[in-house]
C-alpha cells in the first residue's frame, strides 16, 4: 500500500468533503464508509459518443455487485441530458442505480481543469487505500489533435473529445496526481503506446489500453462482468482482458477484431534504458514503413509495433529489449486480425517510426517525454 498525502489526509479530506458539499451540490449528503478501493469511471461523450455513455452506464450499474467498494461515474454527454455530474453506484443487486453526488457547470471535459477538479472530488469525497481510474471517450495515441485524419498538420495532442476540442496528452497526465492510481484502464482507440505509457509512468502501476482502435460498442456489452474484476482484492487486471478478448474473439467477421494490453508502468524507465542503449549502437534508425506491423486501417500508417520494430532495427540487440519487454508487457491479447489488417506481430506495445512524408508530425514526436527520453542527445 502506498503512502500519499491523499490517503494520509483521511481526516482532513473528510471535512473537506463536508464544506464542499454544502457550496456545490444539494442532490445527496456524502457518506463515505469504509472502503478498501474507490474507482472512478470518467466518460468525456460530448460527442458522438454520447449515446454509449448511457449504454455503458446501465451496463456498469446492472452488473456490479460489490457494496463495500467505491463505484463513481463522471458522464458528459450532448443534449438535454447532458448535464456533466458525478455519481455513484448503489442499492442491492436486485436494484441497482446511481445517485448524483455532484453536478458541474457545462464545460469542456475534455479539458485539464474539469478533469482534474472531477479527480480531486472522488479523492477527497470518497478516500481509500486503493484508486483505479477508467477513462472512456475518443483517442488516437500521442497524436496531435486531428493528425489522425490528415498527419500533415499539427495542433495539439488528443486523448479526450469533447465537441471538437481534445486534450493533450501531456495535460491528461499533469491532471492526474502521482503515484495515486494503483492502474489506469482506457477505453479509448490506439492507447498502448510507449509514448502514452511512458507519460503516465507516474500516474500509476498498471495501465489497461489498445494498440488498435477499440470497435463499438466496445466493453459494453461485457461490462456487467469486467467491472468486478476491478473490485478484487488483488485488482484482477488480467481477467479483465482475458474476458473482453474471449467476447471479441467470438464475434463474427470484421467485429472480430481486438487487441488489449496490460503494461506495468513502473518498468517503463527501463524500457526507455534498454531502448536508448539499442539506438545508440543502432547506424540507421529509419526503416521502410511497410516492412513492421502496422495497426492503421487507412493509408496513413502511424502506429506501429513496437517489438516487430525494435527487433528489425537491430537483430543483434534486440534480446536485451526483449527481456525488458516481457516484464513491461505483463499481458496481452490480440485477434487475428483487426478488420482489414493482419495481425502478425503484437508485443503489447506500439511505436511511431519518423516518416519524411510527416515533417510536422515527426517535429511534434520529438517533443514527447518518450523521444526526448530514448534521443537525449537528437536536435
Amino acid at each position: 500500500m502506498r503512502n500519499n498525502s491523499f490517503r494520509n489526509g483521511t481526516g482532513f479530506c473528510l471535512l473537506l468533503s463536508v464544506l464542499l458539499l454544502l457550496s456545490c451540490t444539494e442532490e445527496h449528503s456524502i457518506v463515505a464508509p469504509p472502503a478498501e478501493r474507490t474507482v472512478l469511471v470518467y466518460m468525456a461523450g460530448d460527442n458522438n459518443l454520447s449515446d454509449e455513455t448511457f449504454t455503458k452506464i446501465d451496463s456498469i450499474t446492472s452488473g456490479w455487485h460489490n457494496r463495500r467498494d467505491n463505484l463513481l461515474i463522471y458522464q458528459d454527454a450532448r443534449g438535454e441530458k447532458g448535464t456533466p455530474s458525478l455519481t455513484r453506484v448503489v442499492g442491492d443487486a436486485s436494484n441497482p442505480h446511481i445517485e448524483v453526488i455532484k453536478e458541474y457547470p457545462e464545460n469542456n471535459s475534455a479539458g485539464p481543469e474539469v478533469f482534474s477538479e472531477v479527480i480531486h472530488d472522488v479523492l477527497s469525497f470518497y478516500p481509500a487505500p486503493g484508486y483505479g481510474l477508467l477513462v472512456f471517450s475518443h483517442g488516437t495515441g500521442w497524436l496531435p489533435a486531428g493528425m489522425f485524419v490528415t498527419p500533415r498538420s499539427v495542433s495539439a495532442r488528443s486523448i479526450m473529445e469533447d465537441n471538437g476540442r481534445e486534450m493533450e496528452l501531456a495535460d491528461f497526465a499533469v491532471s492526474i496526481p502521482d503515484h495515486v492510481f494503483d492502474f489506469i484502464v482506457l477505453e479509448a482507440c490506439l492507447m498502448s503506446g510507449v509514448e502514452v505509457a511512458y507519460e503516465l509512468r507516474n500516474k500509476a502501476d498498471y495501465l489497461v489500453a489498445s494498440s488498435t482502435e477499440i470497435l463499438s460498442p466496445g466493453f459494453s456489452p461485457v461490462y456487467p462482468e469486467l467491472i468486478n474484476y476491478l473490485f478484487e482484492d488483488d485488482v484482477n487486471l488480467k481477467g479483465f482482458i482475458h474476458r473482453y478478448y474471449e467476447y471479441c474473439n467470438a464475434l463474427p467477421g470484421v467485429y472480430r477484431s481486438a487487441t488489449l494490453s496490460l503494461i506495468d508502468l513502473r518498468a517503463m524507465d527501463v524500457l526507455a534504458e534498454v531502448t536508448r542503449t539499442v539506438l545508440e549502437n543502432t547506424e540507421s534508425k529509419t526503416m521502410e514503413t511497410g516492412t513492421v506491423q502496422s495497426f492503421d486501417r487507412g493509408s496513413h500508417k502511424l502506429f506501429f509495433d513496437f517489438g516487430d520494430y525494435m527487433e528489425q532495427l537491430n537483430p543483434a540487440l534486440y534480446p536485451k529489449v526483449g527481456s525488458v519487454l516481457s516484464k513491461v508487457v505483463l499481458y496481452k491479447v490480440s485477434t487475428p486480425s483487426f478488420v482489414n489488417v493482419p495481425l502478425y506481430k503484437h508485443s503489447g506495445l506500439t511505436t511511431y517510426m519518423e516518416q519524411a512524408k510527416y515533417p510536422e508530425l515527426n517535429k511534434a514526436y520529438r517533443r514527447t517525454a518518450w523521444f526526448r527520453s530514448v534521443f537525449p542527445d537528437a536536435d
